[in-house]
Parts: structure tokens; sequence; C-alpha cells
């Protein structure tokens, strides 16, 4: 029995690069990826702490958002903050820079027996949920930011 054309050898390259895209933009679409790049996309770097390779989670359900482990970088201005992805997972996923005037609130929850900085955005559902240093530093930001504007 002849095997069939697309397991051949020389389909495994293209298929891999199909199916890459492919789950790139599935994870994309169900974090809300698009819907905050139509607000908050960036083109230019921000000044400010770095953190590279953290993980942290997007989307609109507190209990099913997108996991993205150790592939996210985060930068903390005074500003606001950038968000963005690994460049291999970047596919419909540009970087955003979200201002603290945009942020709605910040609190710090536990989910899943993790203390978490629940960011939730002005006129989104979409949160993002960081951990650790990152998320301190975030939470920290944001209060110095709210202190000045009251």
């Amino acid at each position: 029995m002849p095997t069939p054309t697309f397991l051949q050898p020389h389909w495994f390259f293209p298929f891999f690069v199909v199916m890459w895209f492919g789950i790139s933009a599935l994870l994309s679409f169900m974090a809300g990826w698009p819907s905050l790049a139509a607000r908050f996309r960036s083109t230019q770097t921000t000044d400010g702490e770095r953190f590279r390779f953290a993980s942290g989670s997007i989307g609109a359900s507190m209990w099913l958002p997108v996991n993205y482990r150790s592939c996210l970088f985060f930068t903390v201005a005074d500003t606001g903050l950038l968000l963005s992805v690994f460049f291999p997972f970047r596919f419909l996923s540009p970087p955003l820079f979200i201002p603290w005037a945009q942020v709605e609130s910040i609190s710090e929850q536990r989910v899943w027996l993790l203390q978490t900085a629940v960011i939730r955005i002005r006129g989104s559902s979409i949160k993002i949920m960081v951990r650790g240093r990152v998320g301190q530093a975030i939470i920290k930001a944001y209060e110095r930011f709210s202190s000045q504007r009251a």
C-alpha cells in the first residue's frame, strides 16, 4: 500500500509551519490579543523595569485563560505597561503598550494557590494575570500612578 502524499517526509516542514502558525493564531484569538491590539498596539520601546521570559495568563475567563509560560516580556514604566510575546509565538500577537490611565484596576488575588496580579482594562473583559516579581512590580507602578492622580 503506498504512503499517502501528506505523510511523505518532504511534507513535514510545510505541515509543521502551517500548524505552528495555526496554533499561534488560535491562542492569540482565545486570549483576546487582537482586540487589545486594536486599542494598544505598540511599535516603540519604553523605558522602565524590564522582565524577560515571564509567565502569565491572558483572557476573558479567570479559570480558562491562555497561559503564556516563560514567553512574555514586560516593561513596567511610569506611564504604562509594555507587553509582548517571545518572537516564535508572536503571530497575530503584536506588542502592546497599555497606559495606566486605561487600566480599570489591578488587584492581588489567589489563583490556583498562587498570588497573582489581575489587571483589568477599561472597556474590555480581558484580564491579564501575572505572578511573582513582575506582578508585584506592576502593582507598585500602578499604585504610584494612582497616588499621583489623586
